[in-house]
Parts: structure tokens; sequence; C-alpha cells
């Protein structure tokens, strides 16, 4: 039912936009590819809900995503659902203030509803 291949093509796609979403403010893109029950534990080891992370993203104009790049996108399919890992460059504003970052990224994607969603998210800040 599931071809390899096909995964791990759409889920490097997927990826990619959901990097460019962040900055262009694709609110639509980002609600539809995380999954309702969506979390993520963030570099300071703080676990955030879907929710939480569009409040504090689109609910504020003092924060916007100024730039994201991912590479280094490995996809390891499993059936009806896969492991996506990576590194993501981002630049974000705070406030006035610019900060950048490089992180490792963990992505677990589950075939839900005829699409790929992501469940669950990890991020490790690399050493600048």
């Amino acid at each position: 039912m599931f071809e390899p291949e096909k995964i791990i093509e759409t889920l490097r796609e997927t990826e990619r936009r959901l990097a460019a979403a962040w900055v262009e403010g694709d609110r639509l893109f980002i609600e539809e590819t995380l999954a309702d029950d969506w979390s993520v534990t963030d570099l300071t080891g703080q676990v955030l809900t879907k929710a939480e992370v569009l409040k504090e993203v689109f609910g504020s104009a003092n924060r916007q995503v100024v730039s994201m790049e991912i590479d280094d996108i490995n996809v390891r399919p499993f059936g009806d659902w896969a492991i996506v890992t990576g590194r993501t460059k981002a630049a974000g504003e705070y406030q006035g203030e610019v900060a950048q970052v490089t992180l490792r990224f963990t992505d677990v994607f589950v075939h839900r509803d005829g699409r790929w969603q992501v469940v669950a998210s990890q991020a490790t800040l690399l050493n600048q």
C-alpha cells in the first residue's frame, strides 16, 4: 500500500513546505500538517501543544520567523508512519531582537485520513 520511495519524497517535500510556511505565515498549511494532538519538545526541553505554538507564533506581532532552511533530511518509513530527522537553520525576531539558531529535529509522521501529519516533534540546539 505504501511505497517507501514515494513516502520519502512526499515527506521531504512536506518538511520543505512546512519550513517555508513558518516564514511566510501560512497558518493553514501549518494547521493541516500538524495533527491536532501534536506536541513538540523544544530546545529548552519544554513540551508545547499545537495550540500553544500557534498562539505564540501567530498571536503576537512581536514574534516573527525571518528565515528557515532545512537540510540533511532523512526519512525512515514504517508503513503508515515515518520518522524524519534533519537540521534547521532559522532566524527569528522577538521584540526587535534577531536571533539565529541551528537545530537538529525529529518529526514523527502518521498517515491519517488520506494525508501525512506530524504527531510529535523534538528539537535540539546545536553548538553555534
